[in-house]
């Protein structure tokens, strides 16, 4: 699959997460339960949520990551039972769509790697990686479409003008 790679600005957006750890073929059941809890006390808590799902991973080793999955909310709120308010990083990010299952998701993530190569840029491997999932369970897999970021070291010129990532 060819992969459009855009260099776009993350401006920071407020998340309602859940953490666990996992291994990469845990993750379909883990999400679907974080997903679940984050909705739920959401709701219980009048927080609206004004953007996908959404999970962060941090790379652990061994195959395991730590994973923060939930929804984009408005603005920071009180946390309560597992659920707490992150925030994705203000910085510049690799991006495209992945549509497909998400067991082929890995193409999508070598495709962020060489397309912020040829835009003169590297993936900052400090900051973890998130993926937005716009569609849900009832559509097919060959037809879900997940964004998939990566976060970018500073360019030179953003370097330069202390304009951060």
């Amino acid at each position: 699959m060819g992969y459009d790679i855009e260099i776009a600005h993350e401006s920071g957006r407020h998340l309602a997460v859940t953490r666990f750890e996992s291994r990469v073929d845990e993750f379909g059941e883990r999400m679907g339960v974080a997903f679940g809890a984050v909705a739920a006390y959401l709701g219980a808590a009048g927080v609206p949520v004004t953007g996908p799902a959404v999970a962060r991973y941090e790379v652990l080793g061994d195959g395991a990551f730590a994973v923060a999955a939930g929804f984009v909310v408005e603005g920071p709120f009180e946390g309560g039972q597992g659920v707490e308010h992150q925030q994705l990083p203000v910085c510049d990010v690799a991006r495209t769509v992945h549509v497909g299952p998400y067991d082929r998701l890995s193409e999508a993530y070598e495709a962020l790697g060489e397309g912020a190569a040829s835009h003169g840029r590297e993936i900052d491997e400090s900051i973890p990686m998130w993926e937005e999932y716009l569609d849900g369970p009832e559509v097919p897999q060959d037809q879900t479409r997940t964004v998939v970021s990566r976060p970018l070291r500073p360019g030179a010129a953003t370097a330069a003008w202390g304009l951060g990532g």
